[in-house]
């Protein structure tokens, strides 16, 4: 699932994996550059470049500032990768490694909950105004033990994920708060990842927030760029 959406798609068959297939579908064609202020926290903040290149089989977004930088590879088919400059690629526990210090990890930004092999439609709700498909998804060894999806009705773009730990708290939230339109593609605006200790209230959650001002899109990008063997360790 990339960053953008196209307002040209709608579920015609309400089942869960008929909506989630309508998501997958509904990604842009071409490649595009985002410029975004990443808070880290209140105090802090980092600018972060994102590119992302867009082919029939996959998606990979680079997140870079400064010398630092991810790539998450996001298949049509399958589940997504993960890899970190001078690192490689991250695996197990690593998945969930922070993006430049923030609650983003890499695995959420993978949105790996839209190809989770158990799903079930759990009716309609809102969020922030906008009339939803509520989605149950499930899996086993992953970092979340189920995940909870808001697709906008309109647009079938994912809105709000909720996921849960094995003891059935909410451990994640991330919400798309608003929407820019570069060409003719919606990019969120504004995204928010908060991180709840389990068995805590909701005043003792932890928040970043990433923004994007600047966009653009039918850029044509570089392959190497995106190249796996860009992101591995160097040699001892």
């Amino acid at each position: 699932m990339p960053l953008g959406v196209r307002a040209d798609l709608a579920p015609t068959n309400l089942t869960a994996e008929a909506i989630l297939a309508r998501v997958l579908a509904n990604r842009p064609a071409k490649d595009f550059s985002l410029k975004a202020r990443l808070f880290v926290t209140r105090e802090q903040t980092v600018p972060v470049e994102i590119l992302v290149k867009n082919t029939a089989t996959e998606t990979r977004t680079i997140y870079r500032t400064g010398k630092q930088k991810f790539l998450v590879v996001q298949p049509v088919r399958g589940e997504p990768r993960f890899y970190a400059s001078d690192v490689g690629e991250l695996t197990g526990s690593r998945r969930m490694e922070r993006l430049f210090g923030s609650e983003f990890s890499c695995y959420d930004l993978g949105l790996p909950f839209l190809q989770w092999p158990e799903t079930k439609l759990l009716g309609e709700d809102r969020t922030r105004g906008r009339y939803c498909y509520l989605l149950e998804a499930r899996a086993t060894a992953e970092p979340y033990a189920h995940a909870k999806l808001w697709i906008d009705k309109e647009y079938c773009g994912l809105l709000r994920v909720e996921a849960f730990n094995a003891d059935h708290n909410v451990v994640k939230r991330l919400a798309i708060t608003s929407f820019k339109r570069i060409g003719e593609l919606w990019i969120p605006r504004g995204m928010e990842c908060a991180s709840l200790p389990p068995g805590q209230s909701l005043p003792s959650e932890v928040r970043s927030r990433l923004e994007i001002y600047e966009g653009n899109y039918d850029v044509k990008l570089p392959d190497e760029w995106f190249a796996a063997d860009q992101f591995v360790a160097p040699a001892p």
